[in-house]
């Protein structure tokens, strides 16, 4: 499936309005909107002040992203990554962890 990112503020307050689908898992959140087209659209909300250095902020976008190239589902959907709570020990073990879960129950939902 085609990955898009979702760009206007419109997009991201349509998904969190009409969203389908909430999953978390330990740090992370992800709100789901399932959609007819072909295509996954993606956004993430990863404040400074939960994820403090840029090099672990971009490691996680990078992880997220290769999670949804990897995701096996019949109809494409939005989703908006969100970090629920403040990361202090940033270890990349257990954020490959938490995408693979995260990943786990989009797939048994769809």
């Amino acid at each position: 499936m085609k990955l898009v990112s979702l760009k206007s503020k419109s997009d991201f307050d349509l998904v969190f309005k009409e969203k389908s689908l909430v999953v978390s898992s330990d740090f992370f959140k992800a709100y789901v909107l399932f959609q007819s087209i072909k295509e996954i659209n993606y956004g993430f909300i990863y404040p400074k002040k939960y994820i403090k250095l840029a090099v672990d902020r971009n490691y996680a976008k990078r992880s997220a992203k290769e999670m949804l190239k990897t995701i096996q589902s019949k109809k494409g959907f939005k989703i908006i990554f969100l970090v629920g709570t403040r990361i202090d020990a940033f270890e990349k073990t257990n954020i490959k962890k938490n995408f693979v879960e995260l990943k786990r129950k989009i797939e048994f939902s769809t």
